[in-house]
């Protein structure tokens, strides 16, 4: 489908299973170096800013060790009038989630940064994806909460998992759901002239 152009090596920062799942799907070569950042919040600071610079934070931490390769780092979080909604400590807080999320809409944000520290090229952006949940029984809640899956989860939940079936609605793109907007992340790796 896609090939990636000679001289450029591909870097995905990050050890998010469901990452390298969706970049596969364009069928080129990549490695992977999970970066370890302080993803603290700063005062002040939008969901999209938070997202937009974890990203830049990751790619940069293992761009400045592979400097002449292409680095892609990316960060989603789940957002309810404008409240990031992390991954729970334990089931209570998943439960409390998911019952604030029940039967609303609410925002995905992944932020995504493509550089090559050599070439002092940095591009980055944020997309937005519209979520609505159905509204859950208790029972339901804790049903889905016994798979474990929603332990590791921003938000609660996996769309792509068990927790699909809670999700009656996307607007919007749903590989950034999962964890990374393929489409847009192809179209900057095309515009750079890293993959044709």
């Amino acid at each position: 489908m896609f090939q990636i152009n000679d001289g450029n090596a591909i870097i995905l920062a990050s050890e998010s299973t469901r990452r390298v799942d969706i970049l596969r799907t364009l069928g080129i070569p990549f490695s992977i170096i999970p970066p370890d950042i302080d993803e603290t919040r700063k005062l002040e600071e939008t969901p999209r800013e938070y997202a937009l610079r974890l990203s830049y934070e990751k790619a940069h931490k293992v761009g400045r060790h592979f400097p002449d390769k292409w680095v892609i780092g990316a960060d989603t979080i789940v957002v309810y009038k404008n409240r990031i909604l992390g991954k729970p400590v334990n089931e209570n807080e998943a439960f409390k989630t998911l019952q604030l999320l029940k039967g609303k809409w609410h925002k995905v944000i992944t932020g995504f940064c493509v550089l090559n520290v050599d070439r002092e090229i940095t591009c980055h952006d944020a997309v937005e994806t519209r979520v609505f949940m159905k509204d859950l029984v208790d029972e339901e809640i804790m049903n889905y909460i016994r798979t474990s899956e929603p332990l590791d989860k921003a938000g609660s939940y996996a769309v792509q998992g068990k927790g699909g079936y809670m999700v009656k609605e996307i607007k919007g793109s749903y590989s950034n759901v999962v964890g990374l907007p393929i489409c847009e992340v192809a179209e900057v790796l095309l515009s750079l002239g890293i993959l044709s």
